[in-house]
């Protein structure tokens, strides 16, 4: 082998090993793509959405939550991958620490969207009975508990407080303003209504002791974070594929509650899909990840798929078999399935453009 023979083998054989290492080392950035979808009119053993204490009726078509499918906070990605996803178009890639928080775990982000996926059941449930004629309202109730506080197995996700040592708190500022009215280590009563495991709801009196905050040793605290939650009388209840999480379900699921307890059937037989977060009020907001949402929509038959106002910026250049309707309010995606059922008011449904 003479020298030249030589050099350009060795030259070749370190080429090769150096972008094999970095095809292989992680960069610092997140893929997303289109997920799956989860049908909530789903005809099962045990229905995706369960009404009770209301009339309830039968559902016709398919109400498909779009998920994407999103590179988890401990997989890595290597180049080849974040280049791929650049120039697919149903993929997207964002800088990793623009999506999770520096050093969040698999188990902190997942436990985060559990809970913001619980939010979201409420506000749906919330938005869809007020859309409905239900009276709905506010009250303040408890979002979380710490494991080794003072209201540890005591008051528990989901407790309505309705009183304070016997004085009514409206908000979640009157039952903080009763709490630091005692001494630490004083005993509190709260008042609580909480759905029971017989499928009631029962009031229940919760005696707990103070305690002293950890920020501020005068405070006198109950070992816990309140929110502001909706109270009404028909019961609720969501079962939903482990998989989901996060917010971006809300709209779709505010959509079913309403087709489940008005007599509307506003789905009438199609196959609908969307996305958008969503308050107790019904108004919609704009969510991440939104063409890959319409990307696994469109591959599960949607033919109308909702997108949030905030999110037509992002559906630029964005073609589709769907129908791309803008929405603002629950209200808004309600009135446009029966305007799109009737060909002389389908033309004046809005999509993005």
């Amino acid at each position: 082998m003479t020298r030249q023979t030589w050099t350009a083998a060795v030259s070749a054989l370190i080429f090769v090993i150096s972008a094999a290492v970095l095809a292989m080392t992680p960069v610092p950035f997140v893929t997303y793509a289109p997920g799956a979808t989860f049908d909530v009119l789903a005809d099962a053993q045990q229905p995706p959405i369960d009404i009770a204490g209301a009339p309830s009726y039968a559902a016709t078509g398919s109400l498909l939550i779009a998920s994407t499918s999103v590179t988890r906070p401990d997989a890595p990605v290597s180049l080849p991958e974040v280049l791929y996803a650049h120039a697919a178009p149903d993929r997207e890639v964002f800088p990793r620490d623009a999506v999770y928080a520096a050093g969040a775990t698999n188990a902190e982000i997942r436990s985060k969207e559990v809970a913001q996926l619980g939010a979201a059941q409420s506000d749906a449930a919330a938005a869809a009975l007020r859309a409905a004629g239900f009276p709905v309202r506010q009250v303040p109730m408890v979002q979380s508990v710490a494991q080794t506080g003072p209201a540890a197995d005591k008051l528990f996700p989901g407790d309505f407080v309705l009183e304070i040592d016997g004085v009514a708190t409206a908000t979640t500022a009157a039952v903080r303003a009763q709490i630091e009215k005692r001494a630490i280590g004083d005993p509190v009563t709260f008042t609580v209504q909480r759905d029971l495991p017989d499928g009631t709801r029962g009031r229940l009196s919760v005696k707990i002791d103070t305690t002293a905050s950890k920020t501020q040793a005068s405070l006198p605290v109950w070992g816990g974070n309140l929110t502001m939650g909706y109270s009404y009388e028909p019961r609720i209840t969501f079962h939903l594929d482990s998989s989901l999480g996060g917010p971006t379900a809300g709209l779709i699921l505010a959509l079913g509650v309403y087709d489940r307890i008005t007599a509307d059937n506003v789905i009438n037989g199609r196959i609908v899909s969307g996305a958008g977060t969503i308050d107790g009020v019904g108004n919609v907001a704009a969510v991440g990840g939104i063409k890959e949402k319409l990307v696994s929509a469109e591959r599960a038959g949607a033919e109308v798929f909702f997108v949030p106002s905030g999110n037509c910026a992002d559906m630029d250049g964005v073609g589709s078999h769907a129908r791309i309707v803008s929405v603002s309010t629950l209200d808004d995606a309600i009135n446009a399935l029966d305007a799109l059922a009737d060909p002389a008011t389908e033309g004046l449904v809005k999509g993005c453009t």
